[in-house]
């Protein structure tokens, strides 16, 4: 395969449907506006192909771990390749919308949700505990509002001490949604510079190759 194949034709098509779709947007043109409608089911058709892709590379891997018996990893990778098989088969069977599919999603997605969401609070409250010490006076600023805003959580707090809920929800109405503006601003920087990197080459990770 020829370097024009392999390098430049992938980037051309990238910059040239990515300006395109960048465009779309504020330019008020029926054409382009069906046109950029059009490429986003397209996308959304990959989407799904990959994501079929993704499941054969899966059951090629943990099938894998199951025919050599790997220690350690056969039985997991049994339980993840019997879980997708039983909810695959009662999603086509019963349809999606059944009420024996809505169960068991529920009892796997809900309960595993709800286990994982236990266990980021106690790894969260274990780096708080950490990370929230009053070395420097910023930290102790952090200390303070923290405990504060925690404080506020707990009905007793307002009987002890009532005007410490005005003071905390002056902190959780100004302070932190300032943050979180300033964030997402950041953030949203950050994702346009990312995608101008991409669009125009300067980014070929997604090639593979980072020269």
């Amino acid at each position: 395969m020829s370097v024009l194949v392999r390098k430049y034709i992938p980037l051309l098509i990238t910059a040239v449907l990515g300006f395109f779709m960048i465009f779309s947007y504020p330019i008020d043109n029926k054409m382009l506006s069906d046109t950029a409608s059009l490429l986003g089911k397209w996308i959304q058709i990959m989407a799904s192909f990959a994501l079929g892709l993704g499941t054969i590379n899966m059951v090629l891997i943990h099938g894998r771990n199951i025919s050599r018996v790997e220690k350690g990893r056969w039985l997991p990778s049994l339980c993840l390749l019997a879980t997708l098989i039983l909810v695959s088969a009662l999603g086509f069977v019963t349809s999606v919308k059944s009420d024996q599919y809505t169960f068991l999603y529920d009892i796997l997605v809900g309960a595993g949700s709800l286990t994982l969401t236990s266990l980021r609070g106690f790894f969260m409250f274990s780096a708080f505990s950490r990370a929230l010490r009053a070395r420097t006076w910023e930290g102790g600023v952090m200390l303070i509002g923290c405990v504060l805003v925690m404080a506020y959580q707990v009905p007793i707090a307002e009987l002890v001490f009532p005007p410490m809920n005005t003071f905390t929800q002056w902190v959780l109405d100004v302070p932190f949604v300032g943050g979180n503006r300033a964030i997402a601003v950041i953030g949203g920087i950050a994702m346009i510079i990312m995608a101008f990197r991409l669009i125009s080459g300067m980014d070929r990770t997604w090639m593979g190759r980072t020269e």
